[in-house]
């Protein structure tokens, strides 16, 4: 059995079946054209699959991508092929989540405000809205879901209307990005969303959910007090001014963390056996991380340890000095910035190996539960 994968796969040549041959393939150069002459191939969201990337199947009998986002397949195109497709959906919800509520306490603490006097609108409640959704629970903080296809599809779920989402005070969207359907997520939030104010937008979910020009244009009308983006239209071409503009902008790395990154590779991994009809090979769990490189302070301040233990303001002050660059080199060092700079620990890891939760403020513990 003969594997293609994208190069920056985490670990993946741990998962993979003793008896499989894999190849690996760099993504900045382009989708490869010999793709067709292997069994499966594993990739990741920079690599494009349609009619026009792969107008035929080969031997090619899996494709599966590495992430919970799937919308850079074309998945009827892959039906018509005959070729299985796989994807590691949820894989990142946790490390997305955390995020969030990083950047939302980090946020409130620049801003002086209390999180808790404010009501925040979910937009999207699958995988990771509903990690979202966890955390504020936890943290007595006030919400509303907003998910009509979800509503429609499972009984038990109850969607807010969009009037009670538009009552928010700040907004963090985790849908996918889609054109079609009963409720297509392109462009969902724009002008028509804008005619109230928000504290605070969060988009962590796919570029293009936000219209960036209306977005713009109601922050400078004092509309939208701040904006929080890691995922952009056209991106890697992002844009100047959002990014200038954002209170937090970063590479499209919310969901990038050590657990996620294994997870997305064992998940798709075990697909793809499925599809062959083989056994998936056992592997341990990412690096443990170790209590030295803890970051400590005296404050016993929630906001600040979890700011203090991520690497947020890495990837944001490293975007920043990419405003401005011409469009080749602007999207390779996005590229490069999403590729090269150490992944980070999921919070619970960081709990499991400290000898006493003590060494960490009383909030924090919520993520060993």
């Amino acid at each position: 059995m003969k594997i293609l994968a994208d190069q920056h796969l985490f670990k993946l040549d741990k998962l993979i079946p003793e008896s499989a041959e894999l190849t690996l393939f760099d993504p900045a150069t382009g989708f490869p054209a010999y793709a067709a002459q292997f069994d499966a191939l594993i990739i990741r969201t920079v690599t494009i699959i349609n009619s026009q990337t792969l107008p035929v199947a080969g031997n090619l009998k899996f494709i599966g991508t590495a992430t919970a986002g799937s919308d850079h397949i074309d998945a009827g195109h892959l039906e018509n092929l005959g070729i299985r497709f796989g994807r590691s959906a949820g894989c990142n919800a946790r490390a997305v989540a955390e995020y969030v509520i990083t950047c939302m306490f980090r946020w409130a603490d620049i801003r002086e405000t209390d999180l808790w006097q404010k009501k925040v609108g979910v937009v999207g409640c699958g995988h990771t809205g509903g990690a979202v959704i966890d955390l504020l629970e936890k943290l007595y903080i006030d919400y509303v879901a907003y998910d009509p296809p979800r509503a429609e599809a499972d009984q038990a779920f109850q969607s807010a209307k969009l009037d009670d989402l538009l009552s928010c005070n700040i907004l963090t969207f985790h849908t996918p990005l889609t054109s079609k359907g009963n409720h297509p997520t392109r462009h969902m939030c724009n002008s028509e969303w804008f005619n109230q104010p928000f504290d605070l937008i969060v988009n962590a979910a796919r570029g293009g959910v936000l219209n960036e020009t209306d977005l713009i244009s109601a922050f400078h009308n004092g509309i939208v007090g701040d904006f929080i983006i890691d995922v952009w239209e056209n991106e890697p071409l992002f844009s100047n001014s959002i990014a200038e503009n954002a209170f937090i902008s970063t590479p499209h790395i919310a969901g990038y963390s050590r657990e996620a990154k294994f997870r997305a590779s064992q998940m798709v991994i075990r697909e793809m056996c499925s599809a062959f009809n083989i056994e998936p090979k056992s592997a341990d769990s990412p690096d443990q991380f170790d209590p030295e490189d803890m970051v400590l302070d005296n404050s016993d301040s929630f906001s600040k340890f979890m700011w203090q233990n991520n690497q947020i303001e890495l990837y944001d002050s490293e975007l920043r000095k990419l405003i401005g660059l011409p469009d080749n080199p602007k999207a390779e060092d996005f590229a490069t910035l999403r590729t090269e700079i150490p992944t980070r620990f999921e919070y619970q890891t960081i709990l499991k190996s400290l000898d006493t939760v003590n060494q960490v403020p009383n909030a924090f513990r919520i993520f060993g539960e």
